[in-house]
């Protein structure tokens, strides 16, 4: 209720009862569909562990108060729930282990109940996970929370139940040797992966293969798991396009070339080497050509932002991949029209990749902003990122991508000595990042380091030394800002000048990833996936 802003009914007898009941025919109905484990939600903020909360439960009955009464319920559900799934069938509690709430369960509290659990001897083991409604960023934790973050709280609630198993999901755990080392250590007695196994569906096989190269890392980006989820979408992978489409694209349907053919890539971002990557699979002869000294496109300025390191494993794995099949890379290789006509290819394939324009052009001003060419003023993130500008002590961010690029490159320079504004027209800044739990993590960071955020607000034009803005929604009432430089995050355009030199003159001519249209990692290994199965 405290997250949904309704004001709920306190639960009478037979309400619980109708809970208990409900919990009980679940139990029922898995045992029936041959399920070999059962585990009872006592974690996440939901029902059984709101019982057990001081921070929800504020009753006064026999089902509040002391933690007997708060224990009532959760331990009424496990008697008949036990019961219901017979002896043959594996029975737990997945419990939280704090709640990281003022007022709410902490660990101390949680060892308490964990020994009273284990002393019914109803369970046959335990699962444990931090976290609550209010802060479930922290359940999800994106790139930004630090690995194995949920370990000292199932560690310590081992050491207190055994030799009652303890089960957890670390938390962003992705390396074999890292799960082999949690178990060696006595942290856990099972480890458990969740967005791991949706980046890469073949984990366990590949680990126990000695294949540990080949896994493509989860990122914790959390782009298409929960903001998918919280859409209404499919759950997905950015880096992983077989995810949610395996009828099509799942293993083994990989089809050979039914003609080999030479194909040359120009442009190393995630696109071009998906593409290189699955044209070779299939048999044909690729070359793929870069013209910066190293692959990885747009991807290796993205891993600059601050916290957001982690999101180079998508391009890290398509470099392994590349150089474990022998695929030719030439870097520092900018290519002419003439010089892609006279390799003779069968196949040309563009993926040069696009950039933000410095004109400000956006969805909400289709024309360049006044004073967008003052020169030494306004730059691009890029421009940022590579160091080929020096911004000045006053920064202005002109925000109309609603992602992660213009607040963390407002966190980068704000860490370097400047005073940051962030201006955007939408009313949330960074709307993108709410459903990816990325939100919480980024305004955090901005806040400590002082960044303003001017939401609903846009500029209606440059000049030298200030920037004119307005609100959207009175847009006659002008303020002056002062600033030295303007970072330019509206509007990408895509790199199509080779593309639409070479068309006409190829026999076979395709463009792919943000050459076509301006997206995300996802829609770029979505469109080198697609054409790569297709060549």
């Amino acid at each position: 209720s405290r997250v949904a802003g309704a004001t709920p009914k306190a639960m009478e007898n037979d309400d619980i009862e109708q809970a208990i009941a409900g919990f009980e025919q679940a139990t029922i109905n898995a045992v029936a569909a041959g399920y070999d484990g059962i585990e009872l939600h006592s974690t996440h903020g939901y029902l059984l562990e709101q019982f057990l909360s001081p921070f929800y439960n504020h009753r006064s009955d026999e089902y509040g108060g002391s933690l007997d009464n708060r224990m009532r319920l959760l331990l009424e559900t496990m008697r008949r729930c036990r019961s219901a799934a017979g002896e043959n069938v594996a029975f737990g509690v997945r419990l939280i282990g704090d709640e990281l709430l003022p007022g709410g369960l902490t660990l101390d509290d949680t060892l308490e109940i964990a020994k009273r659990l284990a002393n019914t001897g109803m369970l046959d083991f335990l699962d444990i996970d931090v976290g609550s409604h209010q802060n479930y960023h922290v359940t999800m934790s994106p790139m930004y929370g630090p690995p194995g973050y949920n370990l000292p709280f199932a560690a310590a609630i081992r050491d207190a139940v055994d030799p009652l198993p303890v089960l957890c999901a670390p938390g962003r755990l992705v390396d074999p040797g890292e799960a082999e080392r949690v178990l060696t250590e006595g942290q856990a007695d099972m480890v458990g992966l969740g967005r791991a196994l949706i980046s890469d569906p073949h984990w366990v096989l590949k680990t126990a293969e000695g294949r540990e190269d080949s896994i493509r890392h989860c990122v914790f980006c959390n782009q298409y798991t929960m903001g998918n989820l919280f859409k209404g979408l499919p759950v997905g992978c950015i880096q992983n396009p077989a995810v949610g489409r395996e009828a099509d694209r799942g293993t083994g349907l990989l089809i050979s070339a039914a003609q080999k053919k030479k194909v040359v890539i120009i442009g190393g971002g995630p696109a071009g080497m998906e593409v290189a990557r699955l044209a070779a699979q299939r048999g044909h002869d690729v070359v793929l050509h870069e013209r910066h000294n190293e692959l990885g496109g747009q991807v290796l300025l993205a891993a600059m932002l601050p916290g957001r390191d982690a999101i180079g494993g998508v391009v890290r794995w398509q470099k392994l991949q590349l150089d474990k099949a022998g695929i030719e890379t030439l870097t520092g290789s900018e290519l002419t029209p003439d010089e892609v006509i006279a390799m003779g290819a069968d196949v040309v394939i563009v993926a040069t990749g696009a950039s933000y324009l410095g004109t400000g052009m956006s969805a909400l001003q289709p024309m360049p902003m006044p004073g967008w060419d003052i020169k030494d003023m306004v730059v691009t993130p890029e421009s940022v990122l590579r160091g080929e500008c020096e911004p000045g002590s006053s920064v202005v961010v002109l925000d109309s991508d609603g992602h992660i690029t213009p607040l963390a490159i407002a966190e980068l320079l704000a860490s370097r000595g400047c005073q940051v504004t962030i201006i955007s027209a939408s009313p949330v800044i960074g709307q993108k990042l709410v459903e990816e739990m990325n939100l919480p993590y980024v305004y955090g960071r901005l806040a400590e380091h002082g960044v303003e955020m001017l939401a609903s607000t846009w500029a209606s034009e440059i000049r030298q030394g200030e920037i004119e803005i307005f609100n959207i929604y009175a847009p006659t009432k002008l303020t002056i800002l002062k600033a030295d430089t303007i970072v330019m995050a509206a509007a990408r355009a895509p790199h199509e000048d080779l593309y639409l030199q070479l068309k006409g003159r190829v026999s076979e001519l395709h463009r792919v990833g943000d050459c076509i249209a301006p997206g995300d990692i996802g829609t770029a290994m979505l469109s080198g996936d697609t054409l790569g199965r297709a060549l």
